[in-house]
């Protein structure tokens, strides 16, 4: 519920709410007074004044007239019972004696001093918390004797007491009423807010592992929901920022002791060079040789720690093209078979002819990602003897939405327990770190960027027959009509 409508809402139970809690306080009352039906009630009570006319007037013609009636008993006794039905009473007296006092008037105040009213009748007198007007009329009797009548007429038929405990109760209910509706209100506006206030009183001491949950809805729930995806972003922006930074520790790390191999091996063949070890033209040119391949992997080392970081850190261009995968690969393998067969590897490429096979991709980054996984199927197949043996199948397979491509060698395989790692950087299945069996760890990891960068995926898995298999997946290109429904262009 939002803030308006919780607003709105008490500013209308301000208003409506006191009034039926007092509705409901009168009717307990009426209830507890025996008063079944309240509109019987307040019927009866607008029709009282006019009964009571009806007696006044009946009255008022014998006072004037006859006189008499007053004298006997059973009128007396009649008028003084109809009147005590519409709550008013008669005293009456003859040369200032008391001869008759309503039932109705002794009832509602048994201990009364009637003399004294009768001689000194007030304007109004107050009966059972009741307020009765007060009349004296005067007459004589038929014989000539003086006659006073005062008559006694309920003013309101509600108790006087009642108005300042109905005026008490209202305004007690009205306090009540604003009292809870405040509390309520103002809980449900201050609470989320506190929470609020907490968490970012949290993140600005750096602790961004507590969880901002939306405990009510309306603006302050959108409040602590987006208050919470800012805390999710920025703990991942903070994680990410770290991971950066451990990155590039270990990037320096592994820089280090990649390079420095290589170049003490540099160092010593030149110092055998000078020292005159090689004596002998056919040593100076072997060392020469080994100094060359040696420059030449710190030259390659570079070159891929630098696209890597580049990578890494997702600033490399991808130039997207729809191309047909089958003809590309054809193109590829037959530009590799030549090199392949110097290392007496056996490539075979596995194609069904038919319809294009078309793919989004960067010719030059997809060329770099399949080099490097044919370069790492060479370089562990070195380590099985016999050339026979030494072959490299690669595989085309057309899916719904993706082109899977896989390269599968005859080499020794992978180890189960470093399947899950071969594409992490700098990470070798060969752990005496030997530039010349195990590589530098990052052909693999770029492998990794590349096709994550053209949104698939890459796995390796080992063959039941002996060797490796790496299994890259490449997203179809989604084609859409542009706006002159002449032109295509794809997703990427």
């Amino acid at each position: 519920m939002s803030i308006r409508v919780k607003l709105y809402m008490s500013y209308l139970a301000m208003v409506f709410v006191p009034f039926i809690l007092m509705s409901a306080f009168m009717l307990s009352i009426f209830y507890a007074g025996g008063i079944q039906d309240v509109r019987h009630y307040f019927g009866k009570e607008d029709k009282e004044p006019y009964l009571q006319a009806l007696v006044y007037g009946e009255l008022s013609y014998v006072l004037r007239n006859d006189s008499g009636e007053l004298e006997k008993s059973e009128y007396v006794a009649d008028i003084q019972e109809r009147l005590g039905e519409h709550w008013a009473g008669l005293l009456l007296s003859r040369e200032d004696r008391i001869t008759s006092v309503s039932p109705f008037l002794r009832q509602v105040s048994p201990n009364e001093n009637w003399q004294r009213l009768l001689e000194d009748p007030p304007s109004a007198v107050t009966f059972d918390s009741f307020r009765f007007e007060t009349t004296a009329i005067g007459f004589t009797y038929p014989d000539g004797g003086d006659g006073s009548a005062v008559l006694f007429r309920r003013e309101n038929a509600v108790p006087i007491y009642w108005r300042p405990i109905g005026a008490a109760t209202s305004l007690a209910f009205i306090g009540l009423t604003s009292l809870l509706l405040t509390y309520f209100v103002s809980r449900s506006i201050i609470k989320p807010i506190k929470s609020l206030e907490a968490a970012a009183l949290r993140i600005k001491d750096g602790d961004l592992s507590h969880q901002v949950k939306a405990t009510t809805k309306g603006e302050i729930g959108q409040l602590s929901i987006a208050f919470e995806e800012m805390r999710v972003r920025l703990k991942q922006s903070i994680d990410q920022s770290l991971q950066y930074e451990e990155n590039r520790k270990m990037l320096l790390s592994h820089i280090s002791h990649d390079l420095k191999t290589p170049i003490s091996a540099i160092k010593g063949y030149i110092e055998g060079i000078v020292d005159g070890i090689a004596s002998n033209d056919e040593m100076r040119d072997r060392y020469m040789q080994t100094i060359y391949r040696k420059a030449s992997d710190m030259d390659q080392l570079i070159d891929e720690l630098f696209l890597f970081s580049k990578l890494d850190l997702q600033t490399v261009a991808f130039d997207f093209k729809v191309m047909d995968i089958r003809r590309y690969l054809e193109h590829f393998l037959e530009e590799q078979r030549f090199d392949l067969e110097k290392s007496d590897v056996a490539l075979k490429y596995e194609q069904r002819e038919g319809v294009p096979v078309l793919v989004a991709a960067d010719p030059d980054k997809l060329s770099r990602m399949l080099t490097n996984i044919l370069n790492n199927c060479v370089k562990y197949m070195g380590q099985v003897a016999g050339p026979e043996t030494k072959e490299i199948r690669v595989k085309l397979t057309d899916l719904a939405s993706h082109v899977l491509i896989e390269i599968e060698d005859s080499g020794p395989g992978i180890e189960e327990e470093d399947l899950p790692y071969i594409f992490d950087r700098f990470y070798r299945a060969e752990q005496s770190r030997n530039s010349e069996t195990g590589g530098s760890g990052l052909g693999l990891a770029i492998v990794k960027q590349i096709i994550e960068g053209h949104g698939g995926s890459v796995w390796a898995e080992n063959v039941e027959r002996g060797g490796a298999r790496f299994c890259l997946k490449l997203p179809k290109p989604i084609p859409a009509k542009s706006v002159d429904d002449h032109e295509e262009y794809s997703n990427h």
